[in-house]
Protein backbone atom coordinates (compact mmCIF):
# COMPACT_ATOMS: atom_id res chain seq x y z
CA UNK A 1 0.00 0.00 0.00
CA UNK A 2 1.60 3.33 -0.97
CA UNK A 3 1.54 6.27 1.63
CA UNK A 4 -1.46 8.02 -0.21
CA UNK A 5 -3.58 4.87 -0.03
CA UNK A 6 -2.60 4.24 3.56
CA UNK A 7 -3.65 8.30 4.36
CA UNK A 8 -6.81 7.58 2.66
CA UNK A 9 -7.55 4.33 4.63
CA UNK A 10 -6.86 5.89 7.74
CA UNK A 11 -8.86 9.07 6.70
CA UNK A 12 -12.21 6.15 5.53
CA UNK A 13 -11.22 4.61 9.31
CA UNK A 14 -11.50 8.12 11.06
CA UNK A 15 -14.67 8.97 9.26
CA UNK A 16 -16.63 5.83 9.97
CA UNK A 17 -15.42 6.00 14.12
CA UNK A 18 -16.95 9.38 13.78
CA UNK A 19 -20.32 8.58 12.48
CA UNK A 20 -20.58 5.58 14.58
CA UNK A 21 -19.74 7.31 17.84
CA UNK A 22 -22.20 10.35 16.54
CA UNK A 23 -25.01 8.25 15.94
CA UNK A 24 -24.88 6.58 19.11
CA UNK A 25 -24.92 10.15 20.86
CA UNK A 26 -27.47 11.60 18.07
CA UNK A 27 -29.99 8.09 19.17
CA UNK A 28 -28.67 8.74 23.27
CA UNK A 29 -28.94 12.42 23.35
CA UNK A 30 -30.58 13.50 20.99
CA UNK A 31 -29.75 16.11 18.68
CA UNK A 32 -29.75 19.63 20.46
CA UNK A 33 -27.74 17.90 23.87
CA UNK A 34 -25.31 16.46 21.18
CA UNK A 35 -21.87 17.78 21.96
CA UNK A 36 -19.21 17.61 19.09
CA UNK A 37 -16.91 17.31 21.70
CA UNK A 38 -18.39 13.94 23.29
CA UNK A 39 -18.39 12.90 20.20
CA UNK A 40 -15.03 13.40 19.28
CA UNK A 41 -13.93 11.50 22.49
CA UNK A 42 -16.12 8.53 21.81
CA UNK A 43 -14.67 8.18 18.18
CA UNK A 44 -11.24 8.12 19.87
CA UNK A 45 -10.32 11.20 17.56
CA UNK A 46 -9.39 15.07 18.22
CA UNK A 47 -12.17 17.56 17.99
CA UNK A 48 -9.89 19.30 14.66
CA UNK A 49 -10.02 15.97 13.38
CA UNK A 50 -13.50 15.83 13.48
CA UNK A 51 -14.13 19.36 12.49
CA UNK A 52 -12.32 18.25 9.45
CA UNK A 53 -14.37 16.10 8.62
CA UNK A 54 -17.52 17.82 8.99
CA UNK A 55 -17.69 21.80 9.81
CA UNK A 56 -20.89 21.65 11.65
CA UNK A 57 -23.41 19.31 13.84
CA UNK A 58 -25.72 19.76 11.09
CA UNK A 59 -23.55 18.70 8.35
CA UNK A 60 -22.41 15.44 10.60
CA UNK A 61 -26.33 14.48 11.65
CA UNK A 62 -27.07 14.78 7.71
CA UNK A 63 -24.45 12.31 6.99
CA UNK A 64 -25.25 10.06 9.70
CA UNK A 65 -28.76 10.19 7.89
CA UNK A 66 -27.38 9.48 4.77
CA UNK A 67 -24.73 6.47 5.99
CA UNK A 68 -27.49 4.81 7.64
CA UNK A 69 -29.60 5.01 3.89
CA UNK A 70 -26.92 3.90 2.08
CA UNK A 71 -26.06 1.24 4.61
CA UNK A 72 -29.70 -0.51 3.85
CA UNK A 73 -30.83 0.83 0.78
CA UNK A 74 -28.51 -1.68 -1.74
CA UNK A 75 -31.55 -3.71 -0.21
CA UNK A 76 -33.97 -2.05 -3.04
CA UNK A 77 -31.25 -2.61 -5.58
CA UNK A 78 -32.87 -6.44 -7.27
CA UNK A 79 -32.86 -7.49 -10.49
CA UNK A 80 -36.62 -7.78 -11.05
CA UNK A 81 -36.23 -8.99 -14.60
CA UNK A 82 -37.81 -12.35 -14.05
CA UNK A 83 -39.45 -11.60 -10.57
CA UNK A 84 -43.31 -11.43 -10.44
CA UNK A 85 -44.88 -8.13 -9.73
CA UNK A 86 -45.82 -9.55 -5.90
CA UNK A 87 -42.77 -11.03 -5.37
CA UNK A 88 -40.91 -7.58 -6.23
CA UNK A 89 -43.12 -5.72 -3.93
CA UNK A 90 -42.44 -7.32 -1.26
CA UNK A 91 -38.95 -7.33 -1.20
CA UNK A 92 -39.63 -3.65 -1.17
CA UNK A 93 -41.38 -4.19 1.66
CA UNK A 94 -38.91 -6.12 3.68
CA UNK A 95 -36.33 -3.84 2.49
CA UNK A 96 -38.49 -0.91 4.20
CA UNK A 97 -38.83 -2.64 6.83
CA UNK A 98 -35.25 -3.53 7.74
CA UNK A 99 -34.60 0.29 7.40
CA UNK A 100 -37.16 1.77 9.46
CA UNK A 101 -36.17 -0.61 12.82
CA UNK A 102 -32.94 -2.52 11.84
CA UNK A 103 -31.69 0.45 10.13
CA UNK A 104 -32.33 2.05 12.92
CA UNK A 105 -34.35 5.05 10.61
CA UNK A 106 -37.18 5.30 13.16
CA UNK A 107 -35.24 6.53 15.62
CA UNK A 108 -33.34 8.96 13.67
CA UNK A 109 -36.83 10.20 12.32
CA UNK A 110 -38.04 10.86 15.98
CA UNK A 111 -34.84 12.87 16.81
CA UNK A 112 -35.05 14.80 13.51
CA UNK A 113 -39.18 15.59 14.15
CA UNK A 114 -37.66 17.21 17.85
CA UNK A 115 -35.58 19.37 15.50
CA UNK A 116 -38.14 21.11 12.81
CA UNK A 117 -38.92 23.90 14.97
CA UNK A 118 -35.38 24.87 15.64
CA UNK A 119 -33.64 23.07 12.50
CA UNK A 120 -36.05 23.57 9.70
CA UNK A 121 -33.01 22.96 7.15
CA UNK A 122 -31.78 20.15 8.48
CA UNK A 123 -35.12 18.78 8.77
CA UNK A 124 -35.30 19.53 4.74
CA UNK A 125 -31.83 18.29 4.00
CA UNK A 126 -32.72 14.71 5.72
CA UNK A 127 -36.02 14.15 4.23
CA UNK A 128 -34.14 14.54 1.14
CA UNK A 129 -31.66 12.59 1.37
CA UNK A 130 -34.17 9.67 2.99
CA UNK A 131 -37.61 9.86 2.53
CA UNK A 132 -37.71 11.38 -1.06
CA UNK A 133 -34.33 9.34 -2.20
CA UNK A 134 -36.23 6.13 -1.47
CA UNK A 135 -39.66 7.41 -3.13
CA UNK A 136 -37.41 7.80 -6.17
CA UNK A 137 -36.15 4.33 -6.16
CA UNK A 138 -39.30 3.03 -5.91
CA UNK A 139 -40.98 4.83 -8.29
CA UNK A 140 -38.60 3.35 -10.49
CA UNK A 141 -39.27 -0.11 -9.68
CA UNK A 142 -42.94 0.60 -9.93
CA UNK A 143 -42.49 2.36 -13.54
CA UNK A 144 -40.59 -1.05 -14.30
CA UNK A 145 -43.39 -2.66 -13.77
CA UNK A 146 -45.82 -0.92 -15.45
CA UNK A 147 -43.55 -1.03 -18.82
CA UNK A 148 -43.03 -4.50 -18.07
CA UNK A 149 -47.06 -4.79 -18.21
CA UNK A 150 -47.50 -6.49 -14.89
CA UNK A 151 -49.14 -3.02 -13.94
CA UNK A 152 -51.76 -0.84 -15.46
CA UNK A 153 -50.33 2.88 -16.91
CA UNK A 154 -50.81 4.77 -13.97
CA UNK A 155 -49.79 7.83 -11.82
CA UNK A 156 -46.49 6.24 -10.49
CA UNK A 157 -46.23 9.42 -7.73
CA UNK A 158 -49.50 8.59 -6.26
CA UNK A 159 -48.94 4.98 -6.57
CA UNK A 160 -45.83 5.02 -4.62
CA UNK A 161 -47.31 7.34 -1.86
CA UNK A 162 -50.24 5.03 -1.47
CA UNK A 163 -47.97 2.08 -1.13
CA UNK A 164 -45.57 3.58 1.35
CA UNK A 165 -48.52 5.80 3.27
CA UNK A 166 -50.33 1.71 4.14
CA UNK A 167 -46.59 0.73 4.90
CA UNK A 168 -46.41 3.60 7.20
CA UNK A 169 -49.29 3.01 9.04
CA UNK A 170 -47.82 -0.60 10.39
CA UNK A 171 -44.31 0.36 10.38
CA UNK A 172 -43.75 3.77 11.26
CA UNK A 173 -45.99 5.58 12.49
CA UNK A 174 -46.54 3.29 15.63
CA UNK A 175 -42.99 3.37 16.22
CA UNK A 176 -42.68 7.08 16.24
CA UNK A 177 -44.59 7.26 18.59
CA UNK A 178 -43.84 4.76 20.94
CA UNK A 179 -40.05 5.04 22.60
CA UNK A 180 -39.75 1.61 22.89
CA UNK A 181 -42.13 0.03 19.78
CA UNK A 182 -40.45 -3.27 18.42
CA UNK A 183 -40.75 -5.12 14.74
CA UNK A 184 -44.44 -6.84 14.71
CA UNK A 185 -44.24 -10.25 14.90
CA UNK A 186 -46.82 -10.49 12.07
CA UNK A 187 -44.91 -8.05 9.81
CA UNK A 188 -44.99 -9.91 7.05
CA UNK A 189 -48.33 -10.75 6.92
CA UNK A 190 -49.21 -6.98 7.58
CA UNK A 191 -47.14 -6.01 4.55
CA UNK A 192 -48.62 -9.06 2.80
CA UNK A 193 -52.50 -7.01 3.20
CA UNK A 194 -50.73 -3.55 2.16
CA UNK A 195 -49.60 -5.69 -0.76
CA UNK A 196 -52.79 -7.19 -1.78
CA UNK A 197 -54.24 -3.56 -1.47
CA UNK A 198 -51.90 -1.71 -3.90
CA UNK A 199 -52.20 -5.13 -6.56
CA UNK A 200 -56.01 -4.64 -6.37
CA UNK A 201 -56.21 -1.61 -7.30
CA UNK A 202 -53.00 -1.37 -10.16
CA UNK A 203 -52.18 -4.75 -11.11
CA UNK A 204 -53.25 -4.86 -15.23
Amino acid sequence: MGLASYRRSISESKRASILKAARENFLADGYSRAAMAEIAKGADVSTATLYKHFSSKEELFAAVVHATYTDTKSLMAMDIRNMPAAEVLKQLGDAYVYQQFDGQMNELLRVVIAEVPSSPHLAREVYEKSVLRRYREVKDIIEALVARGDLKPHDTDESVLCLAGMVKEFVVWPALFAQNFKKPDDVDEKIGVCIGAFLKIYQA
